[in-house]
């Protein structure tokens, strides 16, 4: 029995499909047929049962099942461990983070921090969304994460660090163009568009929308600021974003949402449970020294 058979396994465990299966580990449909039937072989029970194209685990199946993925899992992890642990030793610091934050507030950060101290790590950025940056930092990818509060991770450590304002943004030739602040019951009958609520900030915007206006008619949803605007300026209709620097490329009028300051919340994240290096230590107490210039660096964004 080796590692390979074990992958292997667990597979086609999970695809249920010799094809499948086979594809996803890059190897021919023969290799791993034989490797099934070695393993079977090995524990001397049938591990797999057909069901025309398809094959599912036998009782035997199922028991070993559960012992293997339970092993590869915490193998994995440990792998996950090392391979963070090497990275780190090489002085590399992996920070992961909202778009906005990769496209500008990281950059002047980890610049600033160069310039002013005495240690020089690497540092390497990673653009994802709020719930795949936390995930990350479970698995071990990321050391470092500037995201969304994420309430499947309650239990990594999250330290306020800047909010964004949210507004409501309309074409030049909308009738709203005119106001320059209103409330969220004040857009009753319009048609909305907002982020998706696959991710952090869409459920937060929504959340705090409804909760003053319950009857809101939100027609649509998008991922980023990018997309929401050019729906906007095409269908002429209300978008509902947070005022970033992508905005500034078009030529919307922004209108001040009366909506709580911290709807739009932005953390540094990490998981206080790692051995984090003495590089990683410095920048983490580097960032949380530095969050009023932040949140003013925040606030004077062109849009």
């Amino acid at each position: 029995m080796n590692l390979n058979q074990l992958y292997y396994f667990r597979e086609l465990a999970e695809q249920k499909q010799y094809t499948t299966a086979a594809e996803n580990l890059y190897i021919s449909q023969p290799t791993l047929s034989i490797s099934i039937k070695q393993l079977e072989k090995e524990l001397h029970c049938k591990l797999f049962k057909h069901n025309g194209r398809y094959v599912q685990l036998t009782d035997y199946g199922r028991i070993f099942y559960d012992t293997v993925t339970k092993s590869l899992a915490t193998l994995d992890h440990g792998k996950k461990k090392i391979e963070q642990k090497i990275s780190q030793d090489k002085g590399n610091i992996h920070i992961a983070g909202i778009p906005t934050a990769i496209g500008i507030l990281l950059p002047n950060l980890t610049k600033q921090y160069q310039q002013e101290s005495s240690i020089a790590p690497h540092f390497i950025y990673h653009d994802n969304p709020s719930y795949q940056i936390c995930e990350g930092i479970k698995n071990g990818w990321y050391d470092i994460g500037i995201c969304s509060y994420v309430p499947e991770f309650s239990d990594f450590t999250y330290v306020p660090l800047y909010t964004e304002e949210i507004i409501a943004i309309v074409s030049q030739e909308n009738e709203l163009a005119k106001i320059t602040e209103m409330s969220p019951e004040e857009l009753q009958g319009e048609s909305i568009i907002t982020y998706s609520k696959k991710i952090q900030i869409g459920k937060d915007i929504t959340n705090a929308l409804l909760a003053t206006a319950s009857d809101l008619r939100i027609t649509n949803r998008l991922h980023d600021e990018l997309a929401i605007a050019g729906q906007v300026l095409t269908n002429d209709i209300v978008g509902v974003v947070a005022k970033t620097i992508y905005l500034s490329g078009f030529n919307i009028h922004t209108i001040k949402l009366d909506l709580p300051k911290n709807t739009r919340q932005v953390y540094l994240v990490y998981d206080s449970n790692q051995n984090f290096s003495p590089e990683i230590i410095d920048f983490l107490d580097f960032i949380k020294s530095r969050k009023k210039e932040i949140q003013e660096m925040v606030d004077n964004i062109p849009v």
